[in-house]
């Protein structure tokens, strides 16, 4: 197995971990609390991860693309990171009290107080896991990732179940960061120091400008729902949202962040040898639209199972919000790999004008049609996701020439399937009532349908998935063999 083909499946598998035990934890979690306590935790988390995209300042994206590193050259790299985490740790410690009198929600004060705390932490798992991931250690990572999973899923559902609420979430991610900084510490790489520098810290803060105002952009876009429902509506909203939003991230954070972190190494590589990597990038959202594109056409319509096998009966108002936010995940999925595709290629002004038009475009449909209901936002996120997709298409065709209609035939086969999975499992409900079925045993049924008819599919339109899907099946089948 080559190196990347290794990267990925460590990636993969590790995110596959990650989210088993994120999915559980929520399922659970979903049970023991309210939608309004889900809603202010859910405020909280997005203005700290708003933060973090700050505090990054583009350091983990330096480290990897950088040519040449020694350990006196990574100082300033950790002086970056200390500089810029510590402080903005300090000045969210100082600004929660108005943050919660906004939203007019006083715990939110200490919520915050106790995510704040990873900040402090944050310098001495970031910049390691930016080294390992520069030589594609993520083996290393998977374990780091997993044991902080794990520990923050089991101190929230305990606190939970005694009754502490949304601190029950907040103790937990401030529980999995210390582990995860336990861990990596006895790990860290040879090139990562102890000690800081500020010697040098200009050349890296330059180019982590662009960087970091684009990451703070797109998770201003990720998290504006939650912001905007908390002050414009209620918290009742916001949680009732954040569920259906979050089932179908969830199903994407399996498929394409799971080799997201391979993609900027290898494409990076790719570069550095020579390589094309405009064909290298077609390749990896073609083999990614495979699986993303038939998996959001069949949640359109098994959104009902999901949502209520998952979370409860309590959070049926959220089925409605995932359905129509497949689509969204449809036009993600054409150009999932377009940051790293322009910051391969040194673009990152280019990725900081398409997070403005992403994050302008989004927030305001969101304002707009707040007063029509939750749905209508829905629908109003799909909008601004065909507006990425066009703007991305603009971008990655000045940046490697690649035009729509080349994105558009990598996916065609792709396109089909789903078709082809989404009228079978439609067609199926004329004489099956998946909503009348307890949800799991529906679940089941869909999964016995479909996994066959994607087989299929893939099969007779030749979807670049199909030599990988039938490689695997063959050695499942024949262990024996090389």
């Amino acid at each position: 197995m080559s190196l990347v083909r290794k990267a990925v499946f460590l990636s993969a598998l590790n995110q596959y971990a990650v989210q088993a035990i994120s999915i559980v934890t929520t399922a659970v979690i979903s049970r023991l609390l309210a939608p309004e306590e889900v809603g202010v935790f859910a405020v909280a988390v997005s203005i700290c991860f708003l933060a973090s995209s700050i505090r990054s300042f583009g350091v983990g994206e330096y480290v990897v693309r950088e040519k040449t590193l020694d350990k006196q050259s990574m100082k300033p790299v950790l002086g970056v990171m200390l500089t810029m985490s510590w402080g903005l740790g300090l000045l969210l410690m100082a600004a929660a009290p108005f943050i919660a009198r906004f939203y007019a929600q006083p715990e939110l004060t200490y919520v915050l107080w106790i995510i704040v705390g990873q900040f402090f932490l944050a310098p001495y798992i970031s910049v390691p896991y930016a080294l390992l991931a520069r030589e594609l250690s993520f083996d290393l990572i998977m374990r780091v990732d997993l044991m902080g999973s794990l520990v923050r899923s089991l101190v929230s559902m305990a606190l939970a179940y005694q009754g502490f609420s949304y601190y029950s979430l907040a103790w937990g991610v401030l529980c999995g960061v210390l582990t995860q900084f336990l861990i990596i510490s006895l790990i860290r790489p040879q090139l990562m120091p102890w000690m800081p520098s500020l010697h040098g810290i200009g050349r890296i803060a330059r180019a982590g400008v662009s960087i970091t105002l684009s990451k703070t952009l797109e998770s201003s876009s990720e998290n504006s729902s939650d912001l905007i429902l908390g002050r414009l509506a209620n918290m009742n909203d916001v949680g009732i949202f954040s569920r259906g939003l979050g089932l179908i991230l969830f199903l994407q954070n399996l498929l394409v962040k799971a080799v997201s972190p391979v993609a900027l190494p290898h494409l990076a590589q790719v570069k550095r040898e020579g390589g094309a990597v405009g064909e290298a990038y077609l390749q990896a959202v073609s083999l990614v639209g495979a699986f993303a594109l038939p998996l959001f056409a069949v949640v359109n319509i098994a959104d009902y199972s999901m949502i209520h096998a998952l979370f409860g009966d309590q959070w049926d108002q959220s089925v409605q919000i995932a359905s129509a936010l497949t689509f969204w995940a449809m036009f993600q999925a054409l150009h999932c790999f377009m940051r790293q595709a322009l910051l391969t290629a040194g673009k990152e002004r280019w990725v900081l004008m398409y997070e403005v038009v992403s994050f302008v475009s989004k927030a305001a449909l969101i304002v707009l049609l707040i007063p029509r209901g939750l749905e209508s936002v829905a629908w109003g996120i799909v909008i601004s996701g065909a507006i990425d997709f066009a703007m991305a298409s603009l971008l990655i065709y000045l940046a490697y020439g690649i035009t729509p209609l080349q994105v558009l035939q990598r996916m065609g086969s792709n396109i089909l399937v789903a078709l082809l999975c989404w009228t079978v499992l439609k067609a199926s409900t004329v004489y099956l009532d998946l909503h009348a079925m307890n949800p799991w045993l529906a679940l089941l049924v869909i999964g016995a349908m479909m996994v066959p008819v994607w087989l299929v599919g893939i099969h007779i339109t030749r979807s670049p998935a199909r030599s990988l899907v039938f490689e695997l099946l063959g050695k499942w089948k024949r262990p024996g063999r090389p």
